[in-house]
């Protein structure tokens, strides 16, 4: 008889032990979803922030504020090289 107890009391420990496993699997498979969920969106904005970046370094962009406050190409005469000493 107590061998029947002790077999059914490790039989419920280990049932236990394996419900309690696969419980924290199952959280652990959640959080990853998770993770990765936030990591595809996070690539996702920082694909949006470089093509933001491309467009704003646009030279035509550039070009047309320029002309927009007045400026224009300067003539031969006004630009001035700076060469560093050799």
């Amino acid at each position: 008889m107590k061998v029947a107890i002790f077999f059914i009391m490790l039989f419920m420990v280990w049932g236990i032990i394996h419900v309690w496993s696969r419980t924290i699997a199952i959280e652990l498979g959640y959080a990853l979803s998770k993770e990765q969920a936030i990591k595809e969106q996070l690539v996702a904005d920082n694909k949006a922030l470089h093509l933001e970046i491309s467009t704003l370094r646009s030279s035509k962009r550039l070009e047309s504020m320029a002309n927009n406050m007045g400026l224009h190409t300067p003539y031969p005469d006004q630009v001035i090289y700076i060469w560093p000493d050799e």
